[in-house]
Parts: structure tokens; C-alpha cells; sequence
């Protein structure tokens, strides 16, 4: 079904039946059901494998992923290749899991390409309430880039690797772990290694793994034993050194070198000491391309990484005084933030506005944020079944914190919380939104620009 938008009337029309359709997908999450990649693989097989049509980098890992995806996809598209991205969690409109050379999917793409797909279904004895909505994502996703031929694909599994939708490719020509940390333990395991195992089944024969030089050993282990399972090999940089010559709130400027590869004076647009760690990463990624004759130019490195954006990681919302927004929702995730806001705002008052998801460990997240703070005000995500009331996590807070320190203070949601964080804010305060994307989403809603202005 081709649709046209020739006038303002048509366009409204597209836009309500994709959000007709959407509304209509079945809204489960079906990642723990272990059928689930057969299923989808043999789907796959039936749409003619749509992503034999384009080299894949298949990226796992518990934080970085969004990161690590959009500096590669930011280096490919430089060189002047069609890059597509894959990734959640979408901040605003669920459109942004899909994109090209950074232009998110239209509607009418996606009406076309979910149209092209229910028949193959049909034929299958499928009904469309069969596919999850981020299966739906996927297939969908896997369509259009073939359709819009691009050359490159950065697909981000969701939850874990084993049981998730994307471990239906057939063939990454690279795959990529980000660091792996305790996340979703009720889902994929309350160990490190249990974790790793989940994710390193994304892991096939005739791709090349690579991951960090630091990765957490005991992931490290369980990776390695995979890649050996699967007869290929696993790369990290050896003797790595990155040294942060400039950091400010606008990006870095970096020098790293290793056994692969060696930069001067390489400028990131992404801002974060963990930044510098996915940075190392996606170096040995460029550089293990270059390795299979992939054509990247030292211009296209520079030029991609000075040019990279990415929402809702350590977004500057507003320079006076300082509104930081960075989506981290778990330990490892909040302790990397806190990290990198001390390192770049030293000597700062720091006013932390968090919401968080009752399903996380928002008491290791607390004891992470509690010490780098001098007022703490929580909110109540706008997730009914998930979210965390502000007043639990506000007293969670208060048990945790040394007598008179923070301040704990309580906001019905986002707006009010912001309100109160800017009346608090003094000439060296720098307020912090984080705890949750969905706490990045409602700042979107709101009016705060969390993602770029051309969508």
C-alpha cells in the first residue's frame, strides 16, 4: 500500500492510521518466551531474509549500546554510507527506534512496510497479534532498510540476546559487546555471568565479536567461551590508553591508542567520562572493519565522532543555570553518571531531579547519586504499572542519606519537580534529570528539547 502525502489533510490521515496501527499491535512483552527467536527466524526466512541485503553490526550489552550504535552509525554515514539504526528505547515518538543517516522512519513507511509483512504472515497461518510490538520494530525495521538499500545496519538487541528479537539475524558481519553489568536479574539472571550467557548467544559463526578492553572479567570469560564455541574470533584493544586532553559539557577531545589503532586529538561530540569507554570500543570496532576491507577514511572517523548526537545521554537542557538530562536506570548506569558529572562540573552544587521504575535496584541507584548531592528531588514516572511512587522513593532516599544531607524533597511529577529544582538553584548549582527514559520522555513532552529539533 503506497500512501502519498500531498497536503496537510493527507499527512494527518497517514500520521492517525499509523498511530491507529500501532495502537492496535499487541503491546506484550514476549522476550521470556523461549519459541520466540525460531518463530521469527523462520518469519524471517519468508520475507526472503531481508537483512542478507546489508551488512549488520549486532550490538548486546547491558549500558552503551545506544552510544556505541550511534558513533559507528555517525563514523559510516561520514564515509557516505546509507546507515540504518535500530535501537531502544524511544524517548518520545517509538518511531525513533528506526532510522536513516539519523532521519527517523515516516509514517508512511512504516504503514507501507507492516503492509508487506501481513501477508507473509497470513501465508504462515500467523495473525498479527502473534508479533509483539517490538518484534513488529524489528520486522518492520529489517523491511524498510532493505527496501531503502542501505549498506549498514546497527541493530541493538533489547533485552539480553538469547531470546530477543534481533538474535533472528542471520549473519552480522560484526558483533558488538558493550559493558555488561546487573540489569533485569528477574529476566536474564542474578549473576554477571548468567547475564553474559543470555547475551553472548547473539554470537554466530562467520562473524567477528568485539567488546571492551575493560569488559567486566566474568562476562569476559563467558564471551570468550562462546566465540570459541562458535569458532570465531573475539577482539579487544591491548595496551589501550585514552587520555581526555579537554572535557566539557559540549564534548571532549581525546587521545587513544592501542595495538589497533592510534588518534591524535580526536573530538566527540558525546559528553561523559563512560563516553571515553565506549569511545575505546568503537575504535577497535572501526578498526577491525578496516581489517575485513571496509573503506573508512581517518576523515570519516573524525568527522563522525566530532558530529555524533545522541538524546537523553548527558543532554544539556539549559546553561543557566546547568539542566543536565541522562536516561540511566540502573547501578552501573548512575554510577558512570555521577562519575562523569563530578569530573566535569567539580566543586558544583549538584541538585539531582530522579524518577525510577519500581522493577529496578533504585536503592544501589540512591546509594550511587545520595553522596554527589545537595538536594534530591524525586517524581513519579509517567509509567501506571511500573513507576515508583515519588514518596517511597523520596523515603528509600531519606534512610539511605547521611543526617542533614541531601535535602529530600517531593514533586507530583516532572514539571513540578523542575519548577522546584530551579527555585532551590543558586549561581554554582547544576540541576541533573535522570533515573529513568521515561522520565526523558516526559522532559520531551514538556517542551524541554531532549532530542534534536529536525523531527
Amino acid at each position: 500500500m503506497q500512501i502519498k502525502a500531498g497536503d496537510g489533510v493527507v499527512e494527518a490521515t497517514i500520521q492517525q492510521q499509523y498511530e491507529t496501527l500501532v495502537a492496535q499491535l499487541n503491546q506484550a512483552m514476549l522476550v521470556t518466551k523461549h519459541d520466540r527467536v525460531p518463530l521469527l527466524r523462520r518469519i524471517m526466512a519468508h520475507l526472503g531474509q531481508p537483512d542478507r541485503y546489508f551488512h549488520v553490526s549486532h550490538l548486546a550489552g547491558t549500558n552503551g549500546k545506544g552510544s556505541t550504535g550511534a558513533m559507528l552509525a555517525s563514523v559510516l554515514q561520514a564515509q557516505g554510507y546509507r546507515v540504518g539504526r535500530f535501537s531502544s528505547p524511544a524517548i518520545n515518538d517509538e518511531r525513533e527506534q528506526l532510522q536513516l543517516n539519523g532521519h527517523w522512519i515516516s509514517p508512511a513507511d512504516f504503514i507501507d512496510s507492516y503492509h508487506e509483512i501481513v501477508p507473509v504472515l497470513t501465508n504462515m497461518g500467523l495473525k498479527v497479534a502473534d508479533i509483539s510490538i517490538f518484534e513488529w520494530y524489528f520486522l518492520i525495521g529489517m523491511v524498510w532498510f532493505r527496501n531503502q538499500k542501505v549498506d549498514w545496519a546497527m541493530v541493538e538487541a533489547g533485552l539480553g540476546g538469547q531470546y530477543d528479537a534481533t538474535n533472528a539475524l542471520a549473519g552480522p558481519q560484526l558483533t558488538i559487546f558493550t559493558k555488561i553489568a546487573l540489569d533485569h536479574q528477574k529476566i536474564l539472571g542474578s549473576t554477571i555471568t548468567a547475564i553474559a550467557h543470555n547475551k553472548s548467544k547473539i554470537i554466530k559463526p562467520k562473524t567477528q565479536v568485539v567488546t571492551l578492553a575493560d569488559q567486566n572479567p566474568s562476562a569476559l570469560t563467558v564471551l570468550q567461551a562462546e566465540a570459541e564455541r562458535q569458532g570465531v574470533p573475539l577482539i579487544q584493544a591491548q595496551q589501550l590508553q585514552l587520555t581526555v586532553e579537554q572535557a566539557t559539557i559540549d564534548g571532549s577531545i581525546i587521545d587513544a591508542t592501542s595495538d589497533l589503532f592510534a588518534w591524535q586529538k580526536l573530538q566527540l561530540g558525546l559528553v561523559g567520562q563512560y563516553q571515553v569507554q565506549n569511545l575505546g570500543l568503537v575504535l577497535t570496532a572501526v578498526a577491525v572493519l578496516r581489517q575485513q576491507r571496509v573503506t573508512i577514511s581517518d576523515d570519516a572517523v573524525r568527522t563522525g565522532l566530532r558530529q555524533v548526537t545522541l538524546p537523553g545521554r548527558l543532554t544539556v537542557l539549559q546553561k543557566h543555570p546547568v539542566i543536565l538530562a541522562d536516561g540511566a536506570h540502573n547501578p552501573d548506569g548512575m554510577q558512570a553518571l555521577v562519575k562523569s558529572v563530578q569530573a566535569l562540573l567539580p566543586q558544583r552544587r549538584l541538585i539531582w531531579v530522579v524518577g525510577v521504575l519500581r522493577d529496578k535496584d533504585y536503592q544501589t541507584m540512591l546509594a550511587t547519586l545520595l553522596p554527589a548531592a545537595t538536594v534530591l528531588i524525586t517524581n513519579t514516572p509517567a509509567n501506571p504499572q511500573r513507576a515508583l511512587p515519588a514518596t517511597q522513593l523520596a523515603q528509600t532516599a531519606t534512610a539511605l542519606a547521611s543526617p542533614n544531607k541531601p535535602v529530600v524533597l517531593v514533586a507530583a511529577d516532572i514539571q513540578a519537580a523542575l519548577k522546584l529544582a530551579q527555585e532551590k538553584a543558586t549561581i554554582d548549582s547544576v540541576i541533573i534529570v535522570t533515573g529513568s527514559f521515561y522520565v526523558m520522555r516526559e522532559l520531551q513532552q514538556q517542551g524541554w528539547q531532549v532530542l534534536p529539533n529536525d523531527h
